[in-house]
């Protein structure tokens, strides 16, 4: 005999249960439910057959995680009911709207309504009755495919219990969540920061513009018509694109480049005359602030 087999047959035994003589209905719940969490069904199931009819009973795990909790416990037609009335309501509520018009936005609000409390109410408290149900039925199949005890009791423990792979897919599922949350906040902060260091390299092309524009001030009374003799422009950083200046103005332009978010987008430092020497401003139209350092920013 296999080892496995050896267990089952031990099992059994233990119930007080053998092929000649019928189990009790106390047997066949514990096949069905398995061991996890079996004096919770069996006390709830054991009222239901006193008072002859099923009765409201809160079961939290169906109010958390109403379609772990049915597939845990092998509900398969009842986990795929769960999941497809969502989508059938979906479909009701907009032929309803589409029918209604204008006046179909209080029936569309009531249903939600009711839908959530279905959900969020109905479902929990009728959750062990419709446990109690499955198990009623799936005894009652086995029962009328063969009249071995032990064997009807084998069978139930082997399609009753609790799925293990629904444990380990839920676990995947929600790492796979984590990392996607985690995922949503990291990249976009990195993005952005990326682009907050290609804006660094353009202020810093800008400060040197500024000097060479200030001492060609200095010099001429007057800004330079290009920029062609600064000596920054031989070695610019890969997030600049170009550099031009304003001969009537001096305004020094900067056209960035690298990042969908700044790609052919500007920031320009404008100078303005104070006494001897040029006050520079620096600021861009199309860039958006968060991008910006804080002395080029709109808001400052």
């Amino acid at each position: 005999m296999k080892c496995g087999a050896a267990l089952v047959q031990t099992g059994l035994a233990a119930s007080g249960a053998n092929a000649a003589e019928p189990a009790s209905d106390e047997d066949y719940y514990k096949a069905i439910i398995g061991p996890q969490n079996q004096e919770y069904y069996l006390e709830r199931f054991f009222r239901f057959d006193d008072e002859g009819k099923i009765l409201p009973t809160w079961n939290w795990s169906a109010f958390l995680v109403t379609s772990y909790w049915l597939l845990y416990r092998k509900m398969w037609v009842q986990a795929a009911i769960y999941f497809i009335i969502p989508l059938l309501l979906l479909a009701l509520f907009w032929i309803v709207g589409f029918a209604v018009g204008r006046g179909s936005g209080f029936l569309i609000t009531l249903g939600n309504f009711l839908y959530l409390a279905a959900v969020f109410i109905g479902v929990p408290m009728y959750a062990n009755a419709a446990y109690y149900k499955h198990c009623k039925k799936m005894i009652a199949e086995v029962q009328a495919t063969t009249q071995d005890t032990q064997r009807q009791l084998g069978e139930l423990a082997g399609k009753g219990g609790t799925s293990k792979s629904v444990v380990f897919l839920v676990m995947f599922l929600a790492i796979v969540g984590f990392v996607g949350i985690v995922a949503a906040i990291a990249i976009p902060a990195y993005q952005d920061s990326a682009i907050r260091a290609r804006m660094s390299q353009a202020v810093v092309v800008g400060r040197s513009a500024e000097d060479y524009v200030d001492a060609y001030y200095s010099t001429y009374r007057t800004t330079p018509r290009n920029l062609e003799a600064a000596d920054f422009l031989s070695s610019l950083p890969s997030a600049v694109k170009s550099v031009t200046i304003d001969s009537q103005s001096g305004t020094v332009t900067i056209t960035m480049k690298g990042a969908a978010a700044i790609e052919d987008k500007t920031i320009r430092f404008v100078p303005a005359q104070g006494g001897d020497q040029l006050r520079w401003a620096c600021m861009s139209d199309d860039i958006q602030d968060r991008y910006l350092p804080q002395e080029c920013r709109r808001s400052k």
